[in-house]
């Protein structure tokens, strides 16, 4: 098992992801697309379960992490750039039985690998980062536009205050950005228990069984994510 994570992450979350992974790819780009997202892994990659969708533009030597560990990916068609249209085209969220996103946003290459699954609009280009699948028809947002479709579609969606989240450039992130999952566990890049509403969304984790690891001292960081791949 391999993972990607934003480089600007602590030292102290970098170092203990590391001991849950073979390898570990420090994400980084400079001058493609805004500062605050230039290291989210989920602007430049689009997870679904048997492959990775990656922008044409991303680092070469992350597309020689991914080659040297036999990674399955596809390059997407599109470049990422600095407007909304051209940063946000493969933030969208891969499950089983649907591909949620912004309709119109989507690259061309995410939509043909997801083509038999439900697609489902939401108003918040940026999907990746406010949304998180949990399990079955759980979901996990900080965004109460996604939430409200979501809930219209009869899923599960639990909302989670995004204040206290840190991010690059802007008064706070979104929650999908400083979670990764594998398996059972649930990893927070930096620690739930500084949040003011952490007691509501550990004893929900809790419920549906997910052990909570916490990757630094700090307070939550918005990376893009963290994606766990093999």
């Amino acid at each position: 098992m391999f993972a990607i994570i934003d480089s600007r992450s602590s030292g102290q979350a970098i170092n203990n992801l590391q001991e849950y992974v073979t390898d570990l790819y420090t994400f980084q780009t400079n001058g493609i697309t805004g500062n605050s997202i230039s290291g989210h892994p989920d602007i430049f990659i689009c997870q679904n379960k048997d492959q990775l969708v990656v922008a044409p533009n991303a680092p070469a030597d992350l597309f020689k992490f991914l080659d040297n560990n036999n990674i399955v990916y596809r390059k997407g068609e599109k470049n990422v750039g600095h407007d909304l249209d051209n940063s946000v085209q493969y933030n969208c969220l891969s499950t089983p039985q649907f591909l949620f996103h912004k309709s119109g946003y989507t690259d061309s290459i995410v939509m043909e690998i997801n083509k038999d699954k439900k697609f489902i609009s939401v108003p918040q280009a940026y999907t990746r980062c406010g949304l998180v699948h949990l399990c079955e028809d759980n979901f996990l947002t900080s965004d109460r536009g996604i939430e409200k479709v979501l809930l219209q579609n009869s899923l599960s969606c639990f909302y989670f205050n995004p204040d206290e989240i840190i991010i690059k450039d802007h008064k706070n992130g979104f929650i999908g950005g400083t979670i990764g999952i594998l398996g059972n566990r649930i990893f927070f890049n930096g620690n739930i228990e500084l949040h003011a509403d952490e007691n509501r969304l550990k004893e929900h984790l809790l419920k549906l069984n997910f052990d909570i690891i916490n990757l630094s001292d700090e307070y939550l960081y918005d990376g893009g994510c963290i994606l766990f791949v093999k």
